[in-house]
């Protein structure tokens, strides 16, 4: 069993090593772009938390949350591919697999994005703090159809936040020698 695993790793690995999209990824404002569009999608996820909170249960909101779904998935899968090439899988693949700098890119990527998704803990937790005491004086529930999205859109950012710095501090590699 470990042995397949390992092949599909390294088919993986040899997969990303592909120079068709280089086109698309060879300078870093190019590569931001591409940080920023998955900004952008995640963004989008985090639209319908507070259109759930408000407008749930409604026709409403349950179209406003799928569309913002299927809009942000549009944009996000190219996004998350191109940037796995970008990046040649640096925080998709085992640190076996991975070379000496990779590897620093990878832990210094997964630091920052820990740090970012305990900010946004932190702003959840306040608001939280803030509608329970207000909820105390006027009886304000909390809509039990949120918990799922915000779940899945918490789990996304954390999932995806590594790529994405992993893309935003990529360097343009060193100019060849004729």
């Amino acid at each position: 069993m470990s042995g397949w695993w390992e092949r599909r790793r390294r088919l993986q690995a040899e997969k990303l090593q592909d120079d068709r999209w280089h086109h698309l990824l060879d300078t870093r404002r190019k590569r931001r772009r591409l940080a920023g569009a998955g900004v952008l999608a995640l963004a989008l996820q985090w639209t319908s938390i507070p259109v759930i909170w408000f407008a749930a249960p409604s026709d409403l909101a349950r179209n406003i949350t799928i569309s913002s779904l299927a809009i942000s998935l549009m944009i996000y899968l190219p996004v998350v591919s191109l940037l796995n090439v970008a990046t040649k899988g640096s925080t998709g693949l085992a640190e076996h697999l991975l070379d000496e700098r990779q590897v620093i890119e990878r832990r210094r990527a997964i630091t920052v994005a820990h740090r970012a998704t305990t900010w946004v803990l932190g702003g959840l937790f306040l608001t939280a703090a803030l509608v329970t005491n207000r909820a105390t004086q006027d009886t304000m529930t909390i809509p039990t159809a949120i918990i799922y999205p915000l779940a899945f859109v918490l789990w996304l950012t954390h999932y995806v936040l590594p790529l994405l710095i992993a893309g935003w501090r990529l360097p343009d590699p060193p100019p060849e020698d004729d």
